[in-house]
């Protein structure tokens, strides 16, 4: 059904608020928001890896001390957490077929003119991760990293990766984006479908809004961003608690457009 929802678009980095008539079904937001109910993590300290603004990510501060291997998906003219995950020890396999090159290099990084997606398309450069893992020899490899920052296509890639293939990776920082378009039932049901193929492998422990986006509020009550930065952890491998009382965003977030302040979560956990 279509209904007025008030949306906020940032021009010039001036949050605007307007009313908007869209196809909005609130029982998916509902549904979305539990999915997506944030973690406590026992006994381990987050950190923020990369720019202060747009390009930083938090991380659980539990990385391999000998070492280890990173997927970066998405580089465009930023490598800063490439580089902090590189000072870790990490060797760092890097994809994007938007550039020609890294903005600059370190000996860690291995970059690939190569872009992920949920099949492969040989002719714009895309392909799986189960074909990169292989490609690179890391079919064995276990508590590997994995970030994605890739402009929407992380929805075909989360489609058809397997369970297998994510409980390779300890931890998994992504963007989710287009998280407000209209939508019709089988995306919704596909959206659902990808952040539940995550949770049967990873908890969510960190979740920020990139306030590059617009936001969707129904009611006053239900807050929905249009772009999610997110933070998972490999369920088995660290105590998590249920918490209602974790508050959105945490000392070590930034806003992504450093001109406008961070846009509050506030209790998140806390289900209308």
């Amino acid at each position: 059904m279509k209904i007025e929802v008030c949306r906020t678009l940032f021009v010039n980095n001036i949050p605007v608020s307007f009313q908007e008539k869209i196809n909005v079904i609130p029982e998916y937001y509902k549904a979305l928001r539990k999915k997506l109910t944030v973690k406590k993590i026992v006994d381990k300290n987050f950190v923020r890896l990369g720019k202060p603004h747009d390009g930083g990510y938090i991380m659980v501060d539990n990385f391999n001390r000998r070492g280890g291997i990173a997927y970066s998906f998405g580089i465009a003219d930023d490598v800063s957490w490439d580089w902090d995950m590189a000072r870790r020890g990490y060797d760092i396999f890097m994809y994007d077929p938007t550039i020609d090159a890294l903005p600059y290099n370190h000996e860690k990084f291995h970059f690939f003119q190569e872009g992920i997606l949920g099949i492969e398309v040989k002719e714009k450069r895309l392909n799986t991760l189960e074909n990169f893992i292989r490609r690179n020899g890391h079919e064995g490899k276990s508590n590997m990293i994995l970030k994605m920052d890739v402009e929407g296509a992380e929805w075909s890639f989360l489609s058809t990766v397997t369970s297998e293939t994510l409980n390779q990776f300890d931890q998994m920082v992504f963007e989710f984006h287009d998280m407000i378009k209209p939508k019709d039932q089988s995306v919704m049901n596909a959206t659902l479908a990808c952040i539940a193929k995550i949770n049967r492998t990873h908890s969510l422990v960190h979740l920020h809004v990139n306030n590059c986006g617009s936001i969707l509020t129904l009611d006053d009550k239900i807050l929905i961003p249009d772009l999610f930065e997110l933070t998972y952890v490999k369920t088995s491998n660290y105590e998590l608690v249920d918490d209602e009382n974790i508050c959105l965003p945490i000392p070590l977030d930034a806003s992504n457009n450093g001109g406008t302040p961070d846009i509050p979560l506030g209790f998140w956990n806390k289900m209308i």
